[in-house]
């Protein structure tokens, strides 16, 4: 059996302290800079709504039923709003961050109780500082990194409390997470738990417990979550609605309704996307590559567990033509698991493995310290009155750090870790203003205020089945302090968003609105004399 290379030196903890410390501070800065974008005003409409509703178990968006996810990031995104004062981008953003810590730390407690303390740290520092997460989605407030961790939870209350045999609480919190992450993202959430259940209980040898009183209360307590919600949203509509329209979400991802050509090309597609989202985590995979992988997990309960995970639970995904990379974050740490073990074991590895891995690191921290210097000769950053200094000062710290990772080979992985975290922090300091300076959110954010100076407190709808700028209308409800509804009926005094081609003759065109292609009026129908 291979061995474990040599215990974790003092002077590596230190260096991963201090990337854990860097990544921390830029998960952080200038969060709030950038303009919501994206999905992120339709989450926040849809907390307005519920507030202003005062009812938190029906989502509405535009007054109108919404059936696309269910309410419990909304409830998420309120709270987040009340603890930071209101309906910012720092406050949709927050829940993101927070999220990706946790999973972190989740990581970080597993890997100490069941490897050791080395794999502790670089399973929990790799995962925040992949770059389809690190410089984009713990950017956004979008309910996927909070669903990463609802369902990471549950993997690891399944294992935990499988190995201390405590198989009622095992069932309980793992049934009952993902009971919450079916309240957050929909049916994926029972797919992740019965292939999970079933797969390590069929490892374990343990499918009996499936026909326990333990199995039973874990099922009573995923029902009374789910359940308990639906008889709650019933009293208000449908709920065979509801769930339809789940369900036709879910049934959009499959090969029927996306065809054999797009299946095909999903297949070669998908996990090139996963590759492309794990660097600079990827380089470390290459360790990975050795004929006794499977026994070397297989030798450790807690990488058994992570391998077999990982891979019931992609392959669905990866079968499925409609899946998008942010429906399997919650399976990017179990890669990256896979990787940190076998480092760990890389004294036995073949020499081209170290060769690659430190080629691939240097690759990264030279660049950085290059594209440093750059940033000086980009034309939209030269707004920016700190940016040679920072340029200068980022510069001389990375240009240290690769002189060091040419005289340490021990520090290789360390040193690429903080590397990555000052260019997320230079990302913060530059990308992010630039995106505020010039963003097209700028544009909505003043028609919002153009709309509102002329409407005031009059009644204000958008008509019919228009569609205008979330980003516009996020803003439009922050200034007005109430939530833009869709009316399909013209009220005499009333203000109305409506589509330019369909106004009627003799309505007034107080201001444009325009929206992709289409040109929306302001319009108002005149009171009755």
């Amino acid at each position: 059996m291979p061995k474990l290379t040599a215990p974790f030196p003092q002077d590596q903890q230190g260096l991963m302290g201090l990337a854990a410390i860097l990544i921390l501070v830029s998960l952080f800065l200038n969060l709030g800079r950038q303009p919501v974008y994206l999905e992120e005003p339709r989450r926040a409409m849809i907390a307005m709504e519920m507030e202003e509703n005062g009812n938190f178990i029906v989502p509405t968006q535009l007054g109108e039923y919404y059936y696309a996810k269910p309410p419990v990031f909304n409830w998420v995104v309120w709270a987040s709003s009340k603890l930071v004062g209101g309906y910012n981008a720092w406050a949709l953003r927050l829940p993101t961050v927070l999220s990706m810590i946790a999973t972190a730390l989740l990581l970080f407690w597993l890997g100490r109780r069941y490897v050791n303390i080395e794999f502790a740290w670089l399973g929990a520092l790799l995962y925040p500082t992949c770059a389809g997460l690190y410089f984009y989605f713990s950017l956004l407030g979008e309910i996927d990194l909070f669903y990463t961790l609802i369902t990471f939870g549950s993997f690891a209350t399944l294992f935990h409390f499988q190995q201390k045999g405590q198989y009622g609480i095992m069932f309980i919190t793992t049934y009952a997470l993902a009971g919450l992450g079916t309240l957050t993202k929909g049916l994926p959430s029972i797919l992740f738990l019965g292939l999970s259940v079933l797969a390590w209980l069929w490892y374990t040898g343990e499918l009996k417990r499936l026909f326990s009183l333990s199995h039973l209360a874990g099922i009573l307590a995923f029902g009374s979550i789910v359940g308990g919600y639906m008889l709650a949203y019933h009293q208000y509509n449908d709920i065979g609605v509801y769930l339809q329209n789940l369900l036709s979400e879910s049934s959009e991802r499959t090969v029927v309704e996306n065809g054999l050509l797009k299946f095909v090309k999903h297949l070669f597609t998908f996990p090139l996307e996963t590759i492309k989202d794990l660097p600079p985590g990827l380089f470390i995979l290459v360790f990975a590559f050795r004929k006794d992988l499977r026994s070397l997990l297989r030798a450790n309960p807690y990488l058994a567990f992570t391998a077999l995970i990982l891979v019931v639970n992609y392959l669905p995904y990866w079968l499925s033509p409609g899946a998008r990379q942010r429906y399997i974050y919650m399976l990017y740490p179990l890669i990256f698991l896979i990787g940190v073990y076998a480092y760990q074991h890389r004294d036995d590895a073949p020499a081209w493995q170290f060769r690659a891995f430190r080629f691939l690191s240097g690759l990264v921290v030279g660049a950085l310290a290059l594209g440093s210097l750059a940033l000086n000769f980009v034309p939209e950053l030269g707004f920016l009155p700190y940016l040679l200094p920072l340029s200068l000062v980022s510069f001389v710290l990375l240009a240290g750090i690769f002189w060091y990772y040419r005289r340490r080979p021990q520090w290789t992985l360390a040193l690429l870790l903080i590397a990555t975290a000052m260019g997320r922090l230079l990302f913060d300091l530059t990308i992010l203003p630039q995106r505020a300076h010039q963003s097209a959110a700028q544009i909505d954010i003043a028609v919002a205020r153009n709309i509102a100076d002329i409407v005031d407190d009059t009644p204000l709808y958008i008509y019919a089945d228009g569609r205008i700028s979330f980003s516009t209308i996020f803003h439009l409800n922050l200034i007005r302090g109430k939530t833009l509804h869709r009316s399909c009926e013209m009220k005499p005094g009333a203000y109305y968003l409506y589509r330019q081609k369909e106004l009627p003759t003799g309505y007034p065109v107080l201001m444009d609105v325009p929206y992709e292609d289409t040109m929306y009026v302001l319009t108002r129908l005149p009171l009755k004399e």
